[in-house]
């Protein structure tokens, strides 16, 4: 953390998938990026969940059978047909 910082190591990690889900406000989104050019503990941080997220979503693509979306679906009330009918 630098002495010019508004932001504290605390904050950014609260704020660690909201940024990097680009969900930020802008102003907020700049103090992070800030923050994180002198903060080498938090920047390694965010690179790490970065690619940890990036890992997760190209990997676990697994294909849900159309039976078991029905029946989620029909136990959830979401649909009028009951499993079985």
């Amino acid at each position: 953390m630098t002495d010019d910082d508004d932001l504290d190591c605390r904050a950014v990690i609260q704020e660690l998938y909201t940024f990097l889900d680009g969900e930020l406000a802008e102003t907020k989104s700049v103090e992070l990026t800030r923050h994180l050019h002198g903060c080498i503990d938090c920047h390694e941080a965010v690179a790490f969940h970065a690619e940890l997220k990036m890992v997760i979503s190209t990997k676990c693509r697994d294909q849900v059978p159309d039976s078991l979306r029905q029946r989620i679906a029909a136990a959830l009330g979401l649909t009028s047909q009951q499993p079985g009918e």
